[in-house]
């Protein structure tokens, strides 16, 4: 029986493999490909030029089987952003699926790339739409959200519709921002709505001085540190997607070689 890597082990590897590479390569290193190329690369095992939503679940399949080897406090981080990524890869297809054939094109790969510039740059125009988005929900002008706000606003059309309006300018996901708002609508519904129990869960996580309310400084505080870990993991999968996809297989870590700070205010 073959013997099972750890984590590390593995990740060093690939890095190893990867410098190996790039040390053959002329002094005038290549910049990393876009995010949503080397995604498209990796996850198209069939290269037929389409990406299907079975091909995403093989690759989760096979990041499992990597991650099962990972100890401590690395191995459990990834095992939970893996969770995360799995439960929201089906809804995150269906969004990127903008012409809804059930496969994924280069160009519909894109904006993976787009959301990365949009975290990335300083007028990426991210830092804009979530603070759009939480005018939208203060409907007291207080300048912070309580639990009835963020309730209230995923029921209200009106709310949704401002919402997606602000998301189609940056992310034109969709033909109009109408189609767009029927998409939310429908994964709202497909979830059963947001509840209650929900909206405390969430607002648990980002309400750290437990008043009830979530301010702008909360929101701009874990958007930093869900973008810089975002982009964290944009970068290995730049770095050593090619040659997974080389090898026909996904089997990358996320950390690791630093996306490249910023900071935002709300």
């Amino acid at each position: 029986m073959p013997q099972r890597r750890s984590l590390s082990s593995v990740l060093l590897l690939i890095a190893a493999l990867t410098n190996n590479v790039h040390s053959q390569q002329p002094k005038s290193q290549q910049p990393l490909q876009p995010l949503g190329d080397v995604l498209h690369l990796v996850l198209d095992k069939d290269k037929d030029q389409k990406v299907t939503m079975d091909e995403v679940n093989s690759q989760m399949t096979m990041l499992e089987m990597l991650f099962q080897g990972g100890e401590g406090a690395e191995g459990e981080e990834y095992r939970q952003l893996l969770k995360g990524v799995k439960k929201a890869a089906p809804k995150m297809f269906q969004l990127l699926d903008s012409n809804g054939d059930a496969k994924l094109s280069k160009f519909e790969m894109t904006y993976m790339t787009k959301f990365e510039k949009s975290i990335k740059k300083k007028d990426g125009g991210l830092r804009e739409l979530v603070r759009d988005v939480f005018g939208i929900l203060d409907s007291d002008g207080d300048d912070q959200l309580s639990a009835n706000e963020l309730l209230e606003g995923s029921k209200s059309s009106d709310v949704i519709a401002k919402v997606t309006v602000r998301l189609h300018e940056l992310f034109p996901l969709r033909k109009t921002p109408q189609e767009l708002e029927d998409f939310v609508k429908d994964t709202i519904e497909s979830i059963g709505g947001v509840s209650k129990e929900s909206v405390a869960k969430g607002m648990a996580w980002i309400d750290d001085d437990g008043d009830g309310y979530i301010q702008r400084k909360e929101v701009g505080k874990y958007y930093n540190i869900a973008g810089t870990k975002f982009l964290e993991i944009s970068k290995t999968i730049k770095q050593m997607g090619p040659m997974m996809a080389m090898f026909g297989g996904m089997d990358m870590g996320g950390g690791g070689g630093g996306g490249g700070g910023f900071k935002m205010d709300l």
